[in-house]
């Protein structure tokens, strides 16, 4: 089983990647399919990612929208043929790269994977 600190480093990697693809413009976005796909997977990741974390660290935790993360992969997994292709690319404009900050404070709070206690 994946730990929090994994899951939250598979986040990070998977906004990097987001990041890194992400066409400048909407229809730069829209004529590229094979960035689309990209993206999408990637902002899926992001979500399984969280589904996954345990409950304590998003109790802990509650200004990120997790119901709605949570949300937005299950359609993407489950039901990928009503995904809206407006509500990919907003996401990762604008919810991906604010989630960042979250991400990267919960892995600084949490002891390092593989660290050894004292």
């Amino acid at each position: 089983m994946r730990s929090d600190w994994l899951r939250l480093e598979d986040m990070l990697d998977a906004i990097d990647e987001i990041a890194r693809y992400l066409p400048p413009n909407r229809a730069a976005f829209d004529s590229d399919p094979p960035v689309q796909s990209h993206i999408y997977r990637h902002v899926m990741i992001v979500g399984e990612a969280a589904w996954r974390l345990s409950q304590p660290l998003k109790d802990a935790h509650p200004q990120v929208p997790w119901k709605q993360i949570e949300g937005m992969r299950h359609v993407m997994v489950r039901d990928y043929f009503k995904v809206d292709w407006s509500i990919v690319y907003n996401t990762a404009t604008r919810d991906v790269p604010a989630l960042r900050p979250h991400v990267e404070a919960m892995l600084r709070a949490l002891p390092r994977e593989g660290a050894q206690n004292s």
